[in-house]
């Protein structure tokens, strides 16, 4: 599931190009402190714990960012749909919170390298997992095939369950209770919705299908204006993809292993 951008190539007498060179500090990268934007009803990247508050992936990169950069780090909780807003609006600096690239929008911000990459998945009851061997099988289901309209989840069903009868359902949680009824034989979803049903040791009546449907890189957001603080951001994912840390924290939040 996971795409880490590691890949190199060999050239034989041709010298590698030299490093990007740093734009010159300016503008939020100069701040002592970063705000950071968060929806925290995305598990396992974020969301909050009735323990220890505000936890997950993009948490913890941004107390670790705050660490390595020295900077403060100020959470600001923004609804996911008003996020980019926010940013626009000088009421927080950077956007983690499992935003992917999309051409709509950055057309309004600017977005790091991807740290990972995710896509739409597939939940099923479990009784029922012996009908999916593979990715081929979806063509031959006929049933009602659930997910959240005006989502990459209908795409992902529209062009995979050629067959079947669409059913949006209303949200991801109406949909996974349409699932345990029988309302619906598949739900589509965001991956990190499928580890987490999928990944709970308590669950027994579904099944997550780890094959990723879409392909949905995730990065932070910045404006376009903060291009030092663009580059710095993706310096550290890199950084963080060469050493593991990225692939450490990702693998500590989803409970299953699947890559």
């Amino acid at each position: 599931v996971f795409v880490f951008h590691l890949s190199g190539c060999v050239s034989y007498g041709v010298p590698p190009p030299p490093p990007p060179t740093p734009p010159e500090a300016s503008g939020t990268l100069l701040k002592s402190e970063f705000r950071i934007g968060v929806s925290p009803d995305y598990m396992p990247l974020a969301f909050k714990d009735p323990a220890y508050g505000l936890v997950g992936v993009e948490i913890d990169f941004a107390n670790q960012l705050g660490k390595e950069l020295g900077k403060k780090i100020t959470f600001v909780e923004i609804p996911f749909p008003e996020l980019i807003q926010g940013l626009l609006e000088d009421k927080i600096d950077i956007i983690m919170s499992g935003m992917s690239i999309t051409n709509e929008r950055a057309n309004l911000v600017s977005f790091t390298d991807p740290y990972v990459t995710i896509g739409q998945m597939a939940l099923v009851r479990s009784k029922d997992s012996g009908k999916f061997r593979d990715v081929q099988s979806f063509s031959n289901i006929n049933s009602k095939v659930g997910f959240v309209r005006a989502t990459t989840g209908e795409m992902a069903a529209r062009t995979f369950f050629r067959s079947a009868v669409l059913a949006p359902q209303p949200s991801a949680n109406e949909g996974i209770t349409a699932l345990r009824k029988g309302e619906i034989e598949v739900f589509i979803h965001d991956a990190p919705t499928v580890w987490r049903i999928g990944g709970n040791p308590n669950e027994k009546e579904l099944t997550g299908l780890y094959w990723l449907l879409t392909k949905e890189p995730l990065a932070w957001a910045v404006r376009k204006s903060d291009e030092p603080l663009r580059f710095a951001l993706s310096r550290t994912i890199q950084q963080w993809q060469v050493s593991g840390f990225a692939k450490q924290t990702l693998t500590r939040w989803v409970p299953i292993r699947i890559w």
